[in-house]
């Protein structure tokens, strides 16, 4: 049975992974794109919803979304521009293979997917870390192909070993990880034993969990004490997977239902960064998150315990969440800017900030904007061309405190 969560879910994949190769293939040079994508507990590809409809699993979504983007990459063109990926599927149960590969072919009769892409798919009977090391090598021996998506939907937070996720971002320069992470099935028994402890060591989060502070959190902060695990948590994915870049929010519950996982995604590129929190936003009514609206602190620390623990859910869709981030992130730009006293380019600033931020590339500037309006800064292109405020910046524009005009006398578009 599929639920309203895995619904989101697995729109917002097909979604990302057709706008991720637009993304790669944004520069009309390039005549080829070469990816991996290993799901890595693809399911049987086809799920009865809870309306008793039947829906697309991942591998299915993960191919039309290739062949969509395919299209559109050579709509109207002479010569075509090729997509190359190798599909890895895998899932541990004979019959759920057996039922996928079934499916694939059922779908390439119907004329969903690409008989290309087919062809390039291998599905596998396994267990994936067991596998992993291979996928890996694999990867790295394809020529120019050591782009890699990774869609992890694991059965259970104990399932993937952080150091793992490290080590796939590290072996292979081009990986992302959009990975889940049943964060309310861990806080529900989480307590100081052996039996809790020892899964959470295994995946590399036990040293992140306040062991000797739970039992006096739960019982002091009986409205609260989950949130605050939660930001200890999230830190200590951030810190194990090494990620440069990570998106981490809630898909929003259904009914009455807890704010039960978190979608991931984890990646070394600021761009695809980028597109996976824009989506974010474009589902604004299918996330939300527990932390601070502007830009968040992982990690609990004491000293700040009264703001923190008056924090309300932050949903992407209520109409005051969006003037509450670029207000957040507006403040965070002046104190960094001011405090650093130099200049620094528009991309550094946004890196600094965005994977504690709920912030979209477009929030990013429209905060620029707000502060490049108050005259308290001033934001001058590459080429050392003072300019006008504007909705939109380049990244490599430069960005630094209005008292320094003076010192370095730049030269002005509108003079």
């Amino acid at each position: 049975m599929l639920d309203r969560h895995s619904q989101t879910k697995h729109s917002i994949i097909e979604e990302y992974v057709k706008q991720y190769i637009l993304t790669l293939m944004a520069p009309a040079h390039i005549p080829e794109l070469r990816l991996s994508i290993i799901d890595g507990f693809s399911g049987g590809g086809c799920y009865q919803t809870e309306d008793g409809q039947l829906a697309d699993g991942s591998p299915v979504l993960i191919m039309r979304a290739v062949r969509e983007a395919r299209a559109l990459l050579n709509l109207n063109r002479r010569v075509p521009r090729d997509i190359n990926v190798e599909y890895f599927f895998v899932d541990i149960l004979q019959e759920t293979t057996s039922y996928l590969r079934n499916i694939l072919n059922a779908k390439l009769g119907e004329n969903s997917i690409d008989q290309t892409d087919l062809q390039k798919t291998q599905i596998f009977t396994n267990n994936f870390l067991t596998l992993l090391p291979s996928f890996l090598q694999k990867i790295k021996l394809r020529k120019r192909g050591e782009r890699a998506l990774f869609v992890l939907d694991q059965y259970s937070y104990k399932d993937i070993p952080l150091p793992e996720i490290a080590g796939i971002l590290s072996n292979l320069k081009g990986s992302e990880i959009i990975m889940t992470f049943n964060i309310d099935n861990l806080t529900t028994y989480l307590s100081d034993r052996a039996a809790n402890r020892k899964p959470l060591e295994n995946i590399g989060l036990d040293k992140y969990i306040p062991w000797e502070q739970l039992k006096t959190l739960k019982a002091t902060r009986r409205r609260e004490w989950r949130q605050i695990i939660q930001k200890h948590l999230a830190y200590g994915i951030k810190m194990e997977a090494r990620a440069k870049f990570i998106t981490l929010f809630f898909v929003k519950p259904f009914g009455s239902n807890s704010w039960g996982y978190w979608l991931i995604h984890l990646s070394n590129s600021y761009r695809a960064h980028a597109v996976m929190k824009s989506l974010h936003w474009e589902h604004a009514t299918e996330f939300g998150h527990e932390l601070e609206p502007g830009i968040f602190v992982l990690g609990y620390d004491t000293n700040n315990d009264s703001d923190y623990t008056k924090q309300n859910t932050f949903e992407f869709s209520e109409p005051s969440s969006k003037k509450a981030c670029i207000d957040g992130v507006q403040e965070y730009f002046g104190q960094t800017i001011f405090q650093l006293d130099k200049p620094i380019q528009l991309a550094d600033l946004f890196e600094s900030c965005v994977t504690n931020s709920t912030a979209a590339e477009p929030h990013l500037m429209e905060a620029v904007c707000q502060l490049h309006s108050s005259k308290n800064i001033i934001v001058v292109s590459k080429d050392g061309v003072k300019k006008r405020i504007n909705k939109s910046y380049n990244l490599s524009d430069v960005i630094e405190p209005s008292k320094q005009i003076s010192i370095f006398g730049y030269k002005s578009d509108d003079e």
